[in-house]
């Protein structure tokens, strides 16, 4: 059993690492959507952080906060929790199958 946690945990690490580094690369290709996907977890916790607009009401300037900051920071956890625990439910199942 514990094998089998540390594996998940590996495995959540390891994709949440790949997914990072996909999104960065969708990015600089200029694939926003793309890369929005591929960091989902990011995408959902930067919708609660407050952006200031530093321009005028026809010609908005979006500025992030200290709060878009803690909010990236926080989704590499949150991604490693939710990856660790998908591996560790599909870990469980092929165990039980085999």
């Amino acid at each position: 059993m514990i094998k089998r946690i540390l594996l998940a945990f590996a495995i959540g690490v390891l994709a949440t690492a790949a997914l990072f580094a996909l999104s960065f690369a969708a990015d600089s290709f200029g694939f926003t959507s793309l890369a929005n996907g591929f960091l989902w977890q990011n995408t959902l916790l930067q919708s609660f952080a407050p952006l200031g607009n530093m321009g005028t009401p026809e010609r908005p300037v979006y500025e992030g906060t200290p709060l878009n900051f803690l909010a990236f920071l926080a989704s590499v956890p949150l991604g490693i929790v939710i990856y660790s625990v998908m591996a560790y439910a599909v870990l469980s199942m092929v165990r039980r199958r085999a």
